[in-house]
């Protein structure tokens, strides 16, 4: 099959947005739109390794994370050092699964306009028909994600903070677009009102940086004795970040997904 280098960079470039966007949905990052696009567009070139003879393993699965990296560096370059490890291993992940896809179906069904080679896929559609899927998948995921995720994301709970025997109580809402962490120890992070947890305590402070689509700042923030959410221990190292503002009149924290995960 004779490949055209612009359907193969338009092909990959869908590609690759479709796995960002699947990686941004599984692991919950808040980030501007145009940042993957970007990304997608620039990792596609990596797809030219197609007119390149690679018979290592080793080799073409070094080429595949780097492009990994690369990819989520620029459209998550932003977040915390740990959500952009985890947004590679998570890509690289979703990118070997679709390549096990794309060989499966082609060993099968030997579609004639589809080719395969180092693992990059090359479909021989028009660009239309090319986007009409792209938009298609698209929507596949995002009603997933707002079937799997919006109701929990919406839900309000108890919180109670145990810090140097004393309990602070108050509703949080678990929030599916936050990522928040602890940098050093990637320990997720609850962001609570400073009206309500009050602490005034010698334990070591930790300063966490904060990114939000509007604004970006710092917290000052202790870990946690214990953390209950609606009546259940949460077994796992949890900061407690000290917000100065106001977050809601009725929700005063805001708890980071993966602690319930």
């Amino acid at each position: 099959m004779l490949i055209y280098i612009d359907i193969l960079i338009f092909t990959n470039t869908i590609i690759n947005y479709c796995i960002l966007i699947c990686t941004q949905k599984f692991l919950h990052i808040n980030h501007k739109h145009g940042g993957i696009v970007c990304s997608s567009i620039v990792s596609a070139l990596f797809s030219l390794i197609i007119f390149i003879p690679i018979n290592s393993f080793i080799l073409n699965t070094t080429i595949k994370l780097l492009c990994s990296g690369i990819m989520c560096f620029i459209a998550f370059y932003k977040t915390n050092s740990v959500t952009l490890v985890k947004s590679i291993i998570t890509s690289f992940i979703i990118a070997v699964l679709f390549s096990g896809a794309m060989v499966s179906v082609f060993k099968v069904f030997k579609p004639k306009n589809m080719i395969i080679v180092n693992d990059i896929v090359y479909f021989q559609y028009s660009p239309i028909l090319m986007i009409i899927i792209a938009v298609f998948i698209y929507l596949i995921i995002y009603v997933l994600q707002k079937l799997f995720s919006d109701e929990l994301s919406n839900t309000l709970v108890h919180l109670d903070i145990y810090l140097d025997d004393i309990k602070y109580s108050c509703i949080g809402k678990i929030d599916t677009g936050s990522s928040l962490v602890e940098p050093f120890s990637g320990n997720p992070v609850i962001l609570t009102e400073n009206s309500i947890l009050k602490y005034t305590g010698n334990r070591n402070t930790r300063v966490v940086p904060y990114k939000t689509i509007d604004s970006n700042g710092i917290v000052p923030a202790v870990k946690a004795d214990k953390v209950v959410i609606d009546k259940k221990v949460i077994n796992k190292d949890i900061y407690i970040g000290i917000y100065k503002g106001v977050i809601d009149k009725q929700i005063k924290a805001i708890i980071n997904y993966q602690i319930i995960r």
